[in-house]
C-alpha cells in the first residue's frame, strides 16, 4: 500500500490523463515522434559530417513515445544537449532517446532539439566534452 500523500499527487495526474483522453494522447505523441524523425531525416543530419542514425522503427504500432538518435559520440552529445536544458537519456553503448510528452511539449521544442543536434556536432562541443569532461 502507497502512503496517501503519494496518492494524491499520482490522483491528481490521472485526472489530466482521463480528460485528455489517451487514444488523443498516443495520437499526439505519434505525430510528435513522426515529426521529430522527419525533421532529424530532413535537415541533413543523417549525413556527413552529423552522422545521426534514427533507431526507431517507423512504424506507428512498434513504436513507444520516444525517438532513439544514435551517434557514436552520443554519450557526449546527450550531455551537451541537458547542458543546453534539452531533457535527453542516453542509453549505451550510442543512443541518445527523445521522448515528446504529448501533454505539455510543444512543436517548437522539438525545432529546437534537431538545431541543438545540428549546432552540438557543427561547433565541436560533444569532442570538448569528450577531451576534458566539461561543456564549454
Amino acid at each position: 500500500t502507497i502512503p496517501l500523500l503519494s496518492a494524491a499527487p499520482m490522483l491528481g495526474s490521472l485526472a489530466i490523463f482521463e480528460e485528455a483522453g489517451i487514444g488523443a494522447i498516443r495520437a499526439k505523441s505519434l505525430a510528435m515522434t513522426d515529426w521529430l524523425i522527419a525533421h532529424i531525416e530532413g535537415s541533413g543530419l543523417l549525413e556527413p559530417p552529423f552522422g545521426y542514425r534514427i533507431g526507431t522503427p517507423r512504424e506507428h504500432a512498434r513504436r513507444g513515445g520516444h525517438v532513439a538518435v544514435e551517434h557514436d559520440d552520443a554519450a557526449n552529445i546527450a550531455q551537451a544537449l541537458r547542458s543546453r536544458g534539452i531533457v535527453v537519456d542516453f542509453r549505451p553503448p550510442d543512443v541518445i532517446r527523445i521522448a515528446p510528452v504529448a501533454l505539455y511539449t510543444r512543436y517548437a521544442d522539438l525545432w529546437h532539439t534537431v538545431e541543438a543536434l545540428r549546432e552540438i556536432v557543427e561547433t565541436g562541443e560533444h569532442q570538448r566534452i569528450a577531451a576534458t569532461g566539461l561543456v564549454t
